[in-house]
């Protein structure tokens, strides 16, 4: 019979085998290690999201924006709010009553000494404009430095005393690509505060979009499919270091995953005209225009020349006093080529005025040489853009406008058409009042005529404007369609 040992560590062990704790204590080490690997896997070195430095840098230089409008109903005639005060506040018509609408938005600092670049539509018409930063307890009361409806930009100013903000740099719009990460950080809902969402830009270029009901004159904007939502207008769209590309500016409501951003480059030079004159000065030639592409005929050769070919000019206006003529296509302007009716626009908008441009156009086959000098484009208020004559009593204005007042009313109460025209005021004691037709109302048909914009509506008014027998509207109120019969005021009595 063999005899067992014990060994020098008095463990039990098989003659001529040594067995040491360090053994044992190895074997062990080994069974639990394979073990946890059974039960989670292979251990991996936490990966940082790229993103995670792009926050850290831009979501503390990102606000909120609070805007008040306080309307009382104390003698103040009909505009659309206080029309909607009598809407909403019947028992208190007359009596000095008041109430406030207030609006959020979102902002960001580009200079450390206060400077806020936000959305016009965020600010339009406003009283007070407050700014708070992400998870603070306080509110900066605002100073509006600046305005530019045709971009729909804003310039704002705190006085953040010893405070030094973070600001955030401008980057290239130019050098930022299609499939590039595009990252949009702001207030959706104006209650998800410094709310970033991450995507790619879809196109660059955009132009000619009513978007919510805007359509502001000058457009180039960075499509995205970065998440935007309502409240998020006027936050930055930012690149994977920072730097913004641009301002977030209109979502889409039909698509899904599509907003839209006003480029840095035009951005910032929007900024600095704000900043330094608190408006923006533009060229203006007085011309309307359309595209004009090249085409191609069967032996490879191009056939016309691709420019901006001129429809109309405005009498007396720089383009038609330079000798420019309908039908001219404009190849070159300012030593710039041109390639399309937006590309010229631009060109003009950025020319000083009062200083002389050579310009090139292609008439009737041959090129000409000619030299125009712009004048200063005059802002026309989205009022302005309104039917100033009140026929029947009605003040309306172009839906595609986004004047202030178009965008309160289609806030307020959910108007989304893109056809027809608002009416935006309606005269006390009017025919149209009698009738029930009220500010927010959607004119969509006059004695069974469609009217799409504005210009229809007009020349379906100078038609009618002699009829004594009643005019029947066809009018939208919210999803609902009426048709109203409004009797015109007798002839001589101004409307």
């Amino acid at each position: 019979m063999k005899r067992r040992s014990i060994n020098e560590s008095g463990a039990i062990g098989a003659p001529g085998v040594r067995t040491t704790e360090s053994a044992l204590g190895l074997s062990a080490l080994v069974f639990v290690f394979l073990g946890l690997m059974f039960v989670v896997g292979p251990v991996r070195a936490a990966t940082p999201s790229p993103f995670v430095e792009t926050a850290a840098i831009v979501r503390p230089a990102v606000v909120s924006i609070r805007c008040t409008r306080s309307v009382t109903d104390h003698g103040v005639g009909t505009g659309p709010l206080q029309d909607m005060f009598r809407r909403f506040f019947p028992d208190q018509e007359g009596q000095g009553g008041k109430f406030e609408m207030p609006s959020t938005g979102s902002g960001f600092v580009v200079d450390p000494a206060g400077f806020i670049l936000t959305n016009y539509h965020v600010i339009a018409e406003s009283e007070a404009v407050f700014v708070r930063f992400a998870g603070e307890h306080r509110e900066y009361e605002s100073e509006v430095v600046g305005t530019d409806v045709n971009t729909d930009l804003a310039l704002l100013k705190i006085n953040p005393g010893e405070r030094k903000l973070p600001a955030l740099e401008f980057g290239d719009s130019e050098a930022f690509a299609v499939g590039d990460y595009a990252i949009a950080v702001g207030n959706p809902f104006g209650t998800l505060e410094s709310t970033l969402t991450v995507g790619v830009v879809s196109a660059k270029g955009r132009g000619d979009l009513v978007i919510g009901g805007q359509s502001p004159r000058y457009q180039d904007f960075i499509q995205t499919d970065a998440s935007i939502n309502f409240g998020n207008s006027g936050g930055p769209l930012v690149d994977v270091s920072g730097r913004v590309m641009g301002v977030n500016t209109a979502i889409n409501k039909e698509g899904r995953g599509i907003g839209f951003a006003v480029p840095s480059l035009l951005v910032q030079q929007v900024y600095r005209q704000l900043r330094e004159r608190g408006e923006v000065v533009r060229g203006y030639l007085g011309i309307k225009t359309e595209d004009v592409f090249a085409m191609v005929g069967r032996d490879g050769r191009e056939e016309s020349t691709p420019g901006a070919r001129i429809l109309s000019l405005v009498p007396g206006g720089p383009a038609a006093a330079a000798g420019l003529q309908p039908g001219d296509i404009v190849t070159e302007f300012g030593g710039h080529e041109v390639n399309s009716r937006r590309q010229l626009q631009f060109l003009v908008a950025a020319a000083k005025p009062g200083q002389p441009a050579a310009i090139s156009v292609v008439r009737a086959g041959g090129q000409s040489a000619l030299t125009v000098t712009p004048s200063r484009w005059r802002e026309e208020l989205p009022e302005e853009a309104a039917e100033t004559h009140f026929w029947l009593g009605l003040e309306v204005a172009a839906i595609a406008e986004a004047g202030p007042r178009v965008m309160m009313l289609k806030e307020a109460l959910g108007i989304s058409a893109v056809d027809g025209v608002m009416v935006v005021a309606v005269e006390d004691d009017s025919p149209a009042r009698k009738e029930g037709v009220r500010p927010g109302d959607v004119v969509i048909s006059v004695n069974g005529r469609d009217v799409t914009d504005l210009d229809t509506y007009r020349n379906i008014r100078d038609l009618l404007r002699p009829r004594t027998d009643p005019v029947t509207l066809l009018v939208r109120t919210g999803s609902a369609e009426n048709y109203v019969s409004v009797l015109p005021r007798p002839e001589g009595v101004e409307n």
